[in-house]
This record gives structure tokens, C-alpha cells and sequence, in this order.
């Protein structure tokens, strides 16, 4: 696992998460965590500074406009933020994870053949490709459509770039005067708050998916053995293994739990406020391009989160399909005991154990989403186009 992961790491870096040591290692037993490093104290800056503009932006909804946008624009900061605090506390916890992790793994049934061994890392790759190029692709959308009001209704007239510096970080500037410097260092800010964002959830997937390749692997050699006369010893051997692959997924579960919780309901917030918008009129072509891609980015993102998330529950159920197979002269006591240890156990990633990532939670946030539109319709003004006076 730490070998595929890599790549998630470095991409984490980069943004300013994560500040874990000898992620370029081989071995788990490389990583550690150090206050006193170079990365520690990059992401500790960012992590400040996304905690200051969350403080501005507090202060502008509480001294100048109290709106759905302004707040909006709040939440997102503050949840930067939180995210940012949630994986400093897991970057110390990081190198004891991996190193139960790869405990675990060791012990499991080998792979056969070098395509099974390169598909995690293959999918994880997938996963970090799509995300940051539909990211991306969103970020420019955003730019293009303050554009249109850099144009249209310039803050600085004759000064683009400062006009849409200043734009892009306009409740900041209520409080300090603009300049130059303050306009970079707030898009530098916006920039790595938007990645930090998506990050998140690429962040689970990968871990999700990691965890269920594991339990995959173990059933995949149950599958092959079920029909062959078979020993209690390996009936003994798997259901060990199983039980391990349990116990990692609660260590797990413990360190990335709180950043799960944060997912989906970003996630769910975000997405209650985009369909809420879609009401409105939008003041340019670039404006409704950049909407309706962001939504349909956002719900196709929490739909796959979901799903690879339930994807660790649906692989440690799948044993007592396997068992199903066992011819009943080779079924003996401890293969019951592993039946009914499968069948009672609750084997699944949590939000801070709020609620299980299960196949269910999908239609619970479609059916969450729903309720609270149906309640936010009610206050919902009348559309309106957006001038410069109201941006």
C-alpha cells in the first residue's frame, strides 16, 4: 500500500497537507513525522493562513453582508482549514498506520501475477488524474467567469490583473488595503484552498480502495480454494487473516475518520447550495458553463466517493458467498465460525462513527439532499441576474 500511495502523498504535499518524512521510501518503517522539517513548517504556514482569511471572512459576513454567497464563501474557508488542521493530526499518526498496514499485508495470500500486483496503483493513478484534471478544468471555469466582471465592471479600470486579483479576494480587501503582494498571496491561497478541497476526497478514495483490494485479495484466494477439498488449517489461516484485515480497518478508520466526516458533508452542503442556484439566471455563458460543470463535478465526485468508500463493506461481506460454495464434506466447525463472524460483523469506514459507508449511505444522502431542498425552495428569492453592484 505505501508504494501506491505515493503519488496521493506528493500531491498532498504539494498543496500542503500531509508533512510526512520518507514518503519516497520503500518501507513504511522510513516515515515519521518531524515539527522541525521543511514541509511541516509550509503546510503550518498555509494552515495559518487559511485560518486567518476564514477570520475575515467571519468578520465581513458579521460587519457588511450576511448573504447565501458571502457565507457560502465562508464555509468553504473554514472547512479548508479544518481539513488542513484534520490532516496535520493524521500526518502524525501516518507512520503507525503504515506500518500496521504493511504488518497485515505481509501475512496475506500472494498475488499471482504482476498485473494484479500494479492494478492498485494503476486505479489509484486514475483516481489523482481525473480528479485534478476535472479540478483544474473548474478552476479555469472560475477564472473565466470573473473575467466576465473583470471586463465588464473593471475595479481598477486599465488594470486587469489587479482588477481580478482583487476581485478574487474581495471580502479580504474591505479590511486591508490592496495591493500587489496581498492580491498574489491571495490567489496562491484560493489556488491551494481549491486542490486542498478536492484533495479530501481523493484523499478517502485511494485509502478506500486500498482497503478493499486487500480484503479482495483474501477473497479472491477463498474463491479458489472453496470448491477443492480443503484443511481446517486454512480455514483457520483465512479467518486470521480476515480478522487482521477487521482490525486494520478500524486503525484506519480511527486516523482518517474525522477527514471522512468532512467529505460528505462539504460535500452535501456544497452541493444543497449549487442546486439551490441553478434557479438563477446567470450573467454570461462562461457563468452558466462554469455552474453546471462544478455541480455536475461535485455530485459525480460524492456518488464515486461513495461508492468506493461501500466497496470496503461490499468485499468483507463477500466470504459468505464464497462459503455458499463449499462442498458439505469439506465444512467444518471453524468454517461456521468464520461464516457467523462474517455475518455479524460491521466492517466499514465511518464519519467519526456518525455513519457507516455503506451502499445505503447513497440513497441517505440523495434522500438528505432532497429534504433540505424542498426546505431551502421555501426561502428561495426570486431569480435575478447578478450586475457588478451585486457581485
Amino acid at each position: 500500500f505505501h508504494l501506491p500511495i505515493f503519488a496521493v502523498l506528493i500531491i498532498a504535499q504539494i498543496f500542503a497537507l500531509m508533512p510526512v518524512r520518507g514518503i519516497s521510501s520503500k518501507y513504511a518503517e522510513d516515515l515519521n513525522f518531524r515539527w522541525f522539517s521543511l514541509r511541516t513548517c509550509y503546510a503550518l504556514v498555509v494552515s495559518i493562513l487559511f485560518g486567518v482569511n476564514s477570520c475575515f471572512m467571519a468578520a465581513f459576513i458579521m460587519r457588511v453582508t450576511f448573504d447565501f454567497d458571502s457565507v457560502e464563501t465562508f464555509v468553504f474557508y473554514c472547512s479548508i482549514f479544518f481539513i488542513s488542521a484534520a490532516f496535520f493530526q493524521l500526518a502524525r499518526k501516518w507512520p503507525a498506520v503504515l506500518l500496521e498496514w504493511q504488518a497485515v499485508e505481509s501475512k496475506l495470500p500472494k498475488l499471482r501475477s504482476e498485473a494484479e500486483r500494479a492494478k492498485l496503483a494503476y486505479q489509484i493513478r486514475m483516481i489523482i488524474m481525473i480528479a485534478i484534471g476535472c479540478s483544474a478544468a473548474e478552476h479555469l471555469l472560475s477564472m473565466l467567469s470573473s473575467i466576465y466582471y473583470v471586463n465588464a465592471c473593471p475595479v481598477m479600470p486599465n488594470q486587469p490583473i489587479d482588477s481580478y486579483l482583487f476581485l478574487n479576494f474581495s471580502m479580504f480587501f474591505y479590511f486591508v488595503d490592496y495591493t500587489a503582494f496581498y492580491g498574489i498571496i491571495g490567489k496562491i491561497i484560493n489556488v491551494l484552498a481549491t486542490f486542498a478541497w478536492s484533495f479530501n476526497d481523493i484523499f478517502v478514495m485511494a485509502v478506500s480502495v486500498s482497503l478493499a483490494s486487500r480484503f479482495r485479495q483474501l477473497n479472491d484466494s477463498m474463491l479458489r480454494e472453496a470448491r477443492l477439498p480443503t484443511s481446517v488449517d486454512y480455514w483457520i489461516q483465512s479467518r486470521i487473516n480476515f480478522r487482521n484485515l477487521c482490525k486494520l480497518c478500524t486503525v484506519v478508520d480511527d486516523a482518517i475518520s474525522l477527514i471522512t466526516l468532512l467529505c460528505f458533508s462539504n460535500n452535501l452542503y456544497f452541493i444543497c447550495g449549487k442546486i439551490l442556484k441553478s434557479l438563477q439566471k446567470k450573467p454570461s455563458a462562461s457563468h452558466t458553463a462554469y455552474f453546471w460543470f462544478s455541480l455536475a463535478y461535485l455530485l459525480a465526485r460524492t456518488l464515486i466517493l461513495s461508492l468506493f468508500s461501500a466497496s470496503v463493506n461490499d468485499e468483507s461481506k463477500r466470504p459468505l458467498v464464497i462459503f455458499q460454495l463449499v462442498p458439505r464434506r469439506y465444512w467444518s466447525a471453524e468454517l461456521k465460525r468464520f461464516s457467523e463472524e462474517v455475518h455479524m460483523d460491521q466492517v466499514a469506514l465511518t464519519g467519526m462513527k456518525f455513519f457507516r459507508l455503506t451502499r445505503s449511505v447513497v440513497i441517505s444522502v440523495a434522500g438528505t439532499i432532497v429534504t433540505y431542498e424542498l426546505i431551502l425552495l421555501q426561502f428561495n428569492k426570486a431569480d435575478k441576474v447578478n450586475d457588478c453592484y451585486e457581485h
